[in-house]
């Protein structure tokens, strides 16, 4: 059909791969299948360089297209984050492109573990109108990791388009999903089983994120056992801390929504942290909010249940 394209989307965290098949007509989506699957390992830094693996969980990817229309051939796939190095800084607004990478270099130089050359990076300029300072991210990825994603791709039966990381197709969906009511300040809050992702925006547009991958360094007592309460404090003061950066380098002051999301996301959080966090909206993030879908029963099932656990996964297909 003219104008008519499929799409598919994929997102690797530590325990899951995901997926989701769209066709796209007139700029409308549907999303028309939705797929969760068990890693046979976690997937992580220990796997690079394991070529026994490959195989394996490219017979995963092969297994999983026979949910989907045999016209997909490609995919954009979405990786944790915590498997980059990621740093944020904020920039005079006049500052060029060329002054930025002298300064991601500089960064880079005091950063990295391994030679310059074993990695790809890459940078976004973000220009926030409302605030005296730009903001520039930038990502370095390990290229034998690069290369062992796409070693897997190549056994499979589809071709790899695109590298990206959860963090960022999480904002494009979070977009998607809320356009209309992003403006100010808002914050994502990523419960996974790796961890938990904080992210803030100003008017929809990324100003900072970080990672935190135990809620007690001192009693290594993982986030998800902790009660309510003591979870909701934990975010709270991780939050305040970003707001209170913020302040200072962008002009901003007040959280005005917060959205909870990822493998982890409870609604039990959502009260907790809105009794602390009064001034804000707390909601647990629906990213097929605006988007029209005709699913079967078993990928209803998993958008009904764990729909904000495929925010990212979402995200690779916009």
């Amino acid at each position: 059909m003219a104008g008519e394209s499929i799409k598919l989307g994929i997102s690797i965290s530590r325990d899951q791969i995901r997926f989701i098949e769209a066709e796209e007509w007139s700029g409308k989506l549907n999303i028309i299948s939705v797929v969760q699957i068990a890693m046979p390992k976690s997937f992580d830094f220990s796997i690079i360089g394991d070529e026994n693996l490959i195989p394996q969980f490219s017979s995963l990817i092969d297994k999983a297209l026979e949910n989907f229309s045999d016209k997909i051939s490609t995919a954009r796939v979405c990786i944790d984050r915590r498997l980059a190095l990621k740093k944020t800084f904020a920039a005079d607004k006049n500052l060029s492109d060329e002054a930025i990478r002298k300064h991601i270099e500089w960064e880079l130089e005091q950063a990295l573990i391994a030679p310059r050359d074993e990695y790809n990076v890459g940078f976004e300029h973000v220009s926030l109108k409302s605030s005296k300072n730009d903001i520039v991210v930038f990502a370095a990825i390990r290229k034998a990791l690069v290369s062992y994603i796409e070693g897997i791709f190549k056994k499979s039966r589809l071709s790899l388009e695109s590298i990206d990381l959860d963090l960022f197709a999480s904002i494009r969906a979070l977009d998607q999903a809320y356009s209309d009511k992003l403006k100010g300040v808002s914050a994502l809050v990523d419960l996974s089983t790796t961890g938990i992702g904080y992210t803030i925006l100003v008017d929809g547009l990324y100003a900072i994120s970080t990672e935190k991958s135990l809620a007690s360094d001192e009693n290594k007592v993982a986030f998800e056992d902790l009660p309510v309460g003591e979870l909701a404090s934990i975010i709270n003061s991780e939050l305040n801390q970003l707001v209170e950066y913020l302040e200072e380098e962008l002009n901003i002051s007040n959280l005005d929504r917060i959205f909870i999301g990822g493998d982890k996301a409870g609604r039990s959080i959502v009260s907790e942290l809105h009794s602390l966090q009064l001034s804000a909206s707390v909601d647990i993030v629906e990213p097929f909010n605006n988007v029209h879908r005709q699913l079967n029963i078993e990928s209803q099932m998993l958008v009904d249940e764990h729909a904000a656990s495929f925010m990212s996964c979402f995200g690779m297909i916009l």
